[in-house]
């Protein structure tokens, strides 16, 4: 009987398998804020920092490219204007960005953010109004 013999075979094909896929990147190191991306979603590992100089490390856990822009505004996450052109956010209070993240990479943007209240976007046309938003506080140092 053949069906022993092709256990491990198929158990070490599965590993390679698994092993080629890989997980994405991971975020930039010293980050102090860890933003993951996906598919019309934007999560943070944090809700607040102090304010100063901080990095914002952000992994695109998707399957598509998106952007990441931090604007610095009182409207809530989901109530920013949009353009119904371009099918993207206004960007009116925009204190940094990084316009691509390929699937699966990561980067970085290191901000010196004020006290007060942001949003973080993707604003890829159509993201934004998709779900990918999310609100951030800057607390006084």
């Amino acid at each position: 009987m053949m069906i022993p013999r092709l256990v491990p075979a198929v158990a070490a094909l599965a590993l390679l398998v698994v092993a080629c896929a890989g997980p994405a990147a991971e975020a930039p190191s010293g980050s102090q804020v860890v933003a993951e991306l996906a598919d019309y979603k934007i999560t943070v590992n944090v809700p607040s920092v102090k304010a100063g100089s901080i990095k914002i490390g952000v992994r695109n856990l998707g399957t598509m490219e998106h952007s990441f822009q931090v604007i610095k505004t009182d409207l809530a996450p989901d109530k920013l204007p949009t353009d119904g052109a371009s099918a993207k956010a206004k960007e009116d209070g925009k204190v940094g960005e990084i316009a691509s993240i390929p699937a699966g990479k990561s980067a970085a943007v290191t901000l010196d953010l004020a006290p007060g209240k942001y949003v973080f976007i993707c604003n890829v046309a159509g993201h934004y109004q998709l779900g990918m938003h999310t609100g951030f506080t800057v607390d006084a140092p």
